[in-house]
């Protein structure tokens, strides 16, 4: 009877664990240019230029509660919603730890980004830049520079 006891959640778990299907989060289509931009922006008398992450929302649609991860430990999240081909400037200097300490971009590297974002069929879409793909966007801030991310 212990055996019996024992052994039937042990199946039910490895059962549910080979039934239930896969669902993974959609990919986030994102344009991305990481490099100098004017803020708060160019035709402010006191604006500088400070290194930026610029994205831009390709797609036909709208996204929500847009987070943003660098090196998944900086965190920076956009209240407001992105429009279809929208775009957003973020000053690196914006992220920060959960125990707010600021990315500071002249010390760390910049070694991976992670945006979320909420589509409109309610899911979450991501999108992953991690080590070279993520060097090469590094350019000074043209848009023509911006690097697409399916």
């Amino acid at each position: 009877m212990l055996l019996v006891v024992t052994l039937v959640p042990v199946l039910l778990v490895v059962l549910l664990y080979v039934a239930t299907p896969d669902h993974r989060d959609p990919k986030l289509t994102v344009d991305v240019t990481i490099g100098p931009r004017a803020w708060p922006n160019e035709a402010s008398p006191d604006a500088r230029l400070v290194p930026c992450i610029i994205l831009r929302n390709p797609t036909d649609a709208p996204w929500q509660n847009v987070n943003l991860s660098i090196n998944e430990q900086y965190y920076f999240y956009h209240p407001d919603p992105i429009p279809a081909g929208g775009e957003v400037v973020i000053p690196l200097k914006f992220f920060h730890t959960k125990g707010s300490t600021y990315f500071h971009p002249e010390n760390q590297p910049l070694t991976s980004l992670t945006i979320f974002a909420q589509i409109p069929s309610g899911a979450r879409a991501i999108a992953h830049l991690k080590g070279p793909e993520l060097r090469s966007t590094i350019v000074p801030g043209s848009p023509a520079n911006a690097r697409s991310l399916p």
